[in-house]
């Protein structure tokens, strides 16, 4: 069906640690800070990488990080998953059921309202389509981008939270079931059995033949090959991960309780650094370039330099709410589901 005819026009302007008294006795004073230095080695081989890391983590970087530029850019009402195109940015409504275009030549938004299921979660580009997984509806919608026109829509599970794109298929990940589901291109037809992964997936992405799933009620990170469609790996991250992202050759996790972001080699499916950021980091995004981090509860921007593993200058003030970040068309996009606006930043190095 044709959607032309439903679609409306909108624009915008764009304490260092206590110590114990010394014993009276020298021999005892000896014993003592034999027994303590081998309780520290203890504990510190037993703690998790991540939390060793934090301690030893360097000041950022000095100099600017990015800009917002403009105004806020108001989409829709409710908007959740976000996506650059080659010309433009889609973004999902929850409230419209639909999915709103947005032009960042002239920062204008056209909505196409009810096109997609309910609570529509996430959106990927994939096969020359548009994706967009709907949680109450148990569906995924495809969207022909040339003559915004729906194609097909597949029934997936319980709750799709989450999709991603390797270069064949799009996969699904289904929070309630806790699985993840793979839908190939060419047929739009499921392959295979769902996959169990960890519990409460929240993001799914595609990096070195595997998807990487973030399990945010287990806090855990499943690797599914996906050649096998098997979990090859689970990794034990921070406080409730929702965020997850790949770019410059890594795996960038967010963890919402943690106020953290961890770093995964995927050769070695280990965490290599973590990286204190702001408070309550959402959904992130990457590339070669950068990481960014939208900070729900200061409603700020961190930006990491994934060839230093550091935060680079003060972070960017973007506005309440800011839940979801992704990178694309020389600009950083940052939603606010509060006010149903879009955040434009430049990056500056």
């Amino acid at each position: 069906m044709s959607l032309g005819t439903a679609a409306r026009t909108r624009s915008s302007t764009l304490a260092p640690p206590r110590r114990r008294g010394w014993p009276s006795l020298l021999a005892a004073a000896l014993l003592g800070a034999t027994v303590a230095a081998g309780v520290v080695l203890l504990v510190e081989d037993d703690q998790p990488e991540q939390q060793v890391a934090k301690r030893s983590e360097p000041s950022p970087l000095p100099g600017p990080s990015g800009r917002v530029v403009g105004r806020p850019i108001r989409v829709a009402e409710g908007p959740s998953g976000i996506v650059p195109g080659a010309s433009y940015i889609w973004i999902t409504s929850v409230a419209d059921r639909g999915v709103a275009v947005l032009d960042p030549r002239a920062n204008a938004v056209r909505l196409l309202p009810g096109v997609v299921g309910a609570r529509p979660t996430d959106i990927s580009i994939a096969g020359g389509s548009v994706w967009v997984p709907s949680s109450d509806a148990g569906t995924v919608t495809r969207i022909d981008p040339r003559g915004l026109e729906v194609r097909r829509v597949i029934r997936v599970g319980d709750s799709p939270s989450s999709i991603g794109a390797s270069p064949d298929s799009v996969w699904v990940a289904d929070e309630d079931r806790d699985t993840v589901v793979r839908i190939f291109l060419r047929s739009t037809q499921l392959v295979g059995r769902p996959i169990q992964v960890g519990e409460a997936p929240a993001s799914i992405a595609y990096l070195d033949d595997s998807m990487w799933v973030s399990n945010a009620e287990d806090d855990t990170v499943s690797r599914i090959d996906i050649r096998s469609r098997r979990v090859v790996d689970t990794i034990r991250v921070g406080d409730q991960p929702l965020g997850l992202a790949t770019g410059a050759g890594a795996v960038w996790v967010a963890n919402q309780e943690d106020d953290t972001v961890l770093r995964i080699d995927p050769a070695t499916n280990r965490v290599v650094r973590t990286i204190p950021v702001g408070d309550r980091p959402r959904y992130l995004g990457a590339d070669s370039e950068g990481v960014w981090v939208p900070n729900a509860g200061d409603g700020t921007v961190t930006r990491i330099d994934p060839a230093t593993n550091r935060v680079v200058g003060d972070p960017i003030p973007a506005g309440e709410g800011v839940d979801r970040v992704v990178v694309g068309l020389e600009a950083v996009w940052v939603t606010r589901p509060e006010d149903g606006t879009v955040v434009r930043i430049e990056p500056l190095d």
